[in-house]
């Protein structure tokens, strides 16, 4: 492993070098604070309270430049869980303290209108196995929390070739760590080609492209390298602009994979057919259905944006690792949404990131609609999200639904006071062959608040919180309380 990370070691720098002479926007701040919970343990029978000390330290550091960019958000919570008499006596990972969590995207121009670099970096907190209680946040007993860290270097070259004829060859390296050794730490390398006309740019556009992916495990049942996987493709493609607004498209191509799998096939021929309609800026809906190995593959999105409110919506059916989903991040691109008020949608308190997935070094194959409403008023702001997920795990088959439906409303009562209510709901469904160890369960959780400024930097929250799961398992069912007071200041 030492030649990759001399690699990204060495990408680093290429991307530091450009932005040194970049315009820098710097920031720092914190959120202390203490937190009444009636059930540390999340137990149904002889609950255990406890008070838990937080303080949560950010800082972000912003630049750009003519030829670069970066973009860095980093927190860490730290608690005082470890000093707490309360002992849940439970088997798993010891309390996480600090528990980071870490956003950066980088880009540089190497040489001009040619040869670029990005980077990326990620680290969060997730839950190990899903069917299981706790781990919704960083602060119970029931040890089900595991950090996970990714990098990614990915230099590539994008050169126009004519006026509607372009070439793209990119490579990315990406590492996963894990502080819990249940999940597998690993090295991703991919390759992706694509050469031919551009369909922004002429009514008729044709090109060819191909795309590899290899994936090692450092350990899996004592070093075995049966879970290693390659997947690998070639298309040839094709795009027609009917009109301004309406774009046919479609692909062809072959998939050679090698993978521990169940099903019968895993490589053959595939295609895909669809429609891009476009009535105005403000509206783009994509529409299109195909054949793979694993069965038909539909798909469908739509984007809508407006000056008070955003929709976005999709269905696909595609494969991927619990890897990608682990480290999936709906803020990981939008960092500014990380700094008003310290962390996203919880108020200081640092939850699980990325997406709801099972252990598996196989691909999943992840049929999964989502959901994304906001609306902006001028003193009230609503949100909305819903995700549905079918995950079928290549080694086995075995078949997880997981489910998540949320809201929230924030509203503005004066200049300096403000209050919200956030309301979120999870099902998870396991394979029925799992048996009692992964018992179908819906957990539940309300949140309501008052926030109040004392100036630009400074705000004091406070909060009540209300959790509930049932559970086939009874004894993990459970009922919390919460209150949360906190102080932020935020240069």
């Amino acid at each position: 492993m030492a030649q990759p990370n001399l690699v990204a070691a060495l990408g680093l720098c290429l991307l530091v070098e450009p932005a040194v002479s970049a315009e820098w926007t710097r920031g720092a701040g914190f959120t202390a604070g203490a937190i009444y919970t009636d059930n540390v343990c999340l137990r149904n029978t002889d609950k255990l309270d406890d008070t838990i000390g937080v303080f949560t330290p950010n800082v972000r550091l912003k630049g750009e430049g003519a030829r670069a960019r970066m973009d860095l958000y980093a927190a860490a919570q730290f608690n005082t869980m470890e000093d707490s008499d309360v002992e849940c006596g439970v088997s798993g990972a010891d309390n996480i303290s600090p528990a980071p969590r870490i956003r950066f995207n980088g880009s540089s121009e190497l040489l001009s209108n040619w040869f670029f670099l990005d980077a990326t970096a990620f680290a969060d907190q997730n839950r190990i196995n899903p069917f299981a209680a706790g781990g919704e946040d960083a602060l119970d007993g029931r040890g089900n929390l595991n950090t996970s860290y990714q990098y990614a270097i990915s230099p590539y070259i994008a050169r126009r070739l004519t006026d509607t004829a372009s070439l793209s060859l990119r490579y990315r390296y990406s590492e996963e760590h894990n502080t819990e050794d249940v999940l597998d730490d690993n090295q991703r390398q991919q390759v992706q080609f694509d050469l031919g006309t551009s369909p922004e740019l002429s009514r008729f556009s044709v090109g060819v492209g191909g795309n590899y992916s290899d994936i090692e495990y450092e350990e899996r049942f004592g070093g075995d390298e049966l879970f290693n996987s390659q997947l690998s493709s070639a298309q040839v493609r094709a795009a027609f602009q009917w009109s301004r607004s309406i774009q046919f498209n479609a692909y062809v191509g072959e998939e050679w994979n090698d993978y521990v799998s169940v099903f019968q096939d895993s490589d053959g021929g595939y295609w895909d057919v669809g429609v891009t309609w476009t009535p105005n800026s403000r509206v783009t809906v994509e529409l299109g259905t195909g054949e793979r190995f694993f069965g038909e593959s539909p798909r469908a999105s739509i984007s809508y944006r407006h000056k008070r409110s955003t929709l976005r919506a999709s269905y696909l059916r595609d494969l991927t690792y619990d890897r990608s989903l682990r480290g999936t991040d709906p803020f990981a691109d939008n960092v500014d949404d990380l700094v008003d008020g310290g962390l996203p949608n919880d108020q200081g308190i640092i939850g699980d990131g990325g997406e709801e997935t099972t252990i598996t070094n196989s691909p999943i194959l992840d049929e999964r609609f989502l959901l994304v409403y906001r609306f902006t008023g001028r003193r009230t702001t609503f949100s909305a999200n819903a995700s549905h997920s079918e995950q079928t795990r290549a080694e086995d088959g075995f078949e997880d639904t997981f489910v998540y439906a949320g809201v929230g409303v924030e509203r503005a009562l004066s200049a300096r006071l403000s209050t919200y209510l956030r309301l979120s709901w999870t099902r998870r469904e396991a394979d029925q062959r799992r048996g009692l160890l992964a018992p179908d369960s819906d957990n539940a959780r309300a949140t309501i608040g008052l926030e109040r400024k004392f100036g630009r930097r400074t705000s004091v929250g406070l909060s009540y919180q209300y959790n509930e799961r049932s559970s086939d398992n009874i004894l993990d069912e459970y009922e919390e309380n919460r209150v949360l007071l906190q102080f932020r200041y935020q240069i």
